[in-house]
């Protein structure tokens, strides 16, 4: 899967550099994010566990992330691998940030993702049909969270 897009957030490019690279905010803000836990495993390291799936046929799950290219506040990179039942995921993400205004910045987004293994043939369909869906739906709710939050309070 390859997909790429871009949005604008009524925030300043700091606070959004903040929230983009904040691996709380954004496993509270992806679909299905709450039954992942995060553990910190070095500086630029995450693992994450979790279970995929629903009902009898949700299974465990874990992946790791490492962070690159953080230059603050103009870009990030993240790595993910993950396996299921002996079937494997990858994805890499970049984001470009562009303050375009003092309170506006534009993100642009490009990911790619692969998966192989014993359940790569049912999983592939899903994840070019709505990885990109996800990532979207995912920075939807970091820019809602992020215009949502109130400003300084005037004097």
């Amino acid at each position: 899967m390859h997909a790429e897009g871009s949005l604008e957030i009524a925030a300043p490019n700091d606070a959004t550099w903040d929230a983009l690279t904040d691996p709380d905010v954004l496993v509270a803000c992806v679909p299905g994010g709450s039954a992942v836990s995060i553990e910190r495993s070095g500086p630029s390291s995450l693992t994450l566990r979790g279970r995929i799936g629903q009902g009898l046929l949700s299974l465990p799950a874990q992946g790791q992330v490492e962070l690159s290219g953080l230059e603050r506040p103009s870009g990030a990179e993240a790595r993910l691998t993950a396996g299921l039942a002996g079937t494997s995921f990858e994805a890499a993400v970049a984001l470009a940030l562009t303050a375009l205004q003092p309170d506006l910045t534009r993100v642009a987004w490009t990911a790619d993702a692969s998966v192989a293994g014993p359940l790569a043939g049912m999983a592939a369909p899903y994840l070019d049909r709505d990885g990109p869906g996800v990532i979207a739906r995912t920075l939807d709710c970091v820019k809602c969270r992020l215009e949502s939050e109130p400003g300084p309070q005037a004097s």
